[in-house]
């Protein structure tokens, strides 16, 4: 599995009304594919999830990397990645990628003793889910950075097309974002715009 520098997060509740697989593959056909799609849904069953999954699946360009968060069966079952949260057990089993979200040094240590691929750093700016809480910032990211040493690491929180470049001159090696595409009017172009801030 390909790990590119910019991750969608994807739930329903963010797409405006629209159907989830639409709006994810739009995104991933406006980058050429390279995107990872992290589905996290809290409200639909394993089998929903599954079915939304692999409606993507079905639709989206070769390169798109797919995982879900916190399903270690649908992972299993679909053979995608896994996103663990940061109080989420170690995995008992492989997967072709696995990632976990961190908050501080503790969790960033646990992360490296499971082996992870990649890390979720956060939340480093204030967003519209939490409004009224201030982000950790980016000197936190290069904290992080020094624990986590060569993990890919992304940043999530408030991030956009303009904040992007400061978290990777800060230490992130890409990006996690959830409204900045799910809440576009055109997602293709969203992901596009944030895809070119990135270094390739």
């Amino acid at each position: 599995m390909i790990l590119h520098r910019l991750m969608l997060i994807a739930d329903q509740q963010g797409t405006g009304g629209r159907p989830l697989p639409d709006v994810v593959v739009r995104a991933a056909n406006g980058v050429g594919g390279r995107l990872v799609v992290q589905f996290r849904e809290r409200d639909l069953r394993d089998a929903e999830l599954i079915a939304v999954i692999r409606a993507v699946q079905r639709r989206m360009p070769p390169l798109t990397t797919l995982i879900v968060n916190d399903r270690p069966h649908v992972a299993t079952a679909l053979q995608v990645g896994l996103h663990l949260p940061a109080s989420s057990d170690s995995p008992a089993h492989p997967y072709p990628l696995l990632g976990r979200s961190v908050h501080h040094g503790q969790e960033a240590l646990r992360a490296l003793d499971d082996g992870v691929d990649y890390a979720i750093v956060g939340t480093i700016f204030e967003t519209e889910s939490h409004p009224g809480r201030a982000g950790a910032g980016l000197a936190h990211l290069t904290n992080m950075r020094g624990i986590l040493g060569n993990i890919p690491s992304y940043a999530i929180g408030g991030i956009d097309a303009e904040r992007a470049p400061q978290a990777i001159d800060a230490g992130a090696w890409g990006v996690a974002v959830r409204t900045a595409i799910l809440g576009a009017d055109d997602p293709a172009e969203a992901a596009y715009r944030l895809h070119g801030s990135l270094p390739a």
